[in-house]
């Protein structure tokens, strides 16, 4: 036991070392604590022994030296945003050549694609319409003669009086 304690104690100890040299030096807290905990159990099955390796201190030396790294990094090490602006240009850059290259495709369309297309209804009659929108709303009197109205739409809108009173008949 004491055996297996002391090399996964090494082993616990050169990756918590590893780590602390790399980027991601706050991950070093987990082997070393591992590390810690491995050779103090070997530490103390072998002083019951009367067998205290110098690998069980060594190890103990190496968790130490990372914890030491890795707290420095921590400490000193300040993270510091660059210039963001350079980045934003280039990302509204990136757009602006993303939509260039979409309006340029030709994209045809038969209708036979669109004959499974299906709309639903409850949708467009839960549509609100701003009062501002539709008064700038320009309608050519061609479209209206082309307009066909079937007599049970006219039965079930509302008329205000109000509507009524603006009405020219020619």
């Amino acid at each position: 036991m004491r055996k297996t304690l002391t090399i996964l104690a090494v082993i616990a100890s050169v990756f918590a070392i590893i780590f602390s040299v790399l980027p991601i030096s706050n991950l070093a807290i987990f082997p070393a604590i591992a590390a810690l905990l491995f050779s103090g159990g070997a530490y103390y099955l072998g002083k019951k022994t009367g067998k205290v390796k110098k690998l069980v201190q060594f190890s103990f030396l190496l968790t130490i030296m990372a914890l030491a790294v890795t707290t420095y990094k921590a400490a000193f090490t300040v993270t510091e945003v660059e210039n963001t602006e350079a980045l934003e240009a280039k990302e509204e850059e990136f757009e602006e050549a993303a939509i260039e290259e979409l309006e340029g495709l030709e994209i045809d369309i038969d209708e036979s694609e669109l004959g499974g297309l299906e709309i639903d209804d409850s949708e467009i009659e839960a549509l609100e319409i701003d009062d501002s929108q539709v008064e700038s709303l320009e309608i050519d009197e061609a479209e209206l003669e082309n307009i066909e109205i079937q007599a049970d739409e006219i039965i079930e809108s509302e008329i205000d009086a109000s509507e009524l009173e603006n009405i020219e008949i020619e």
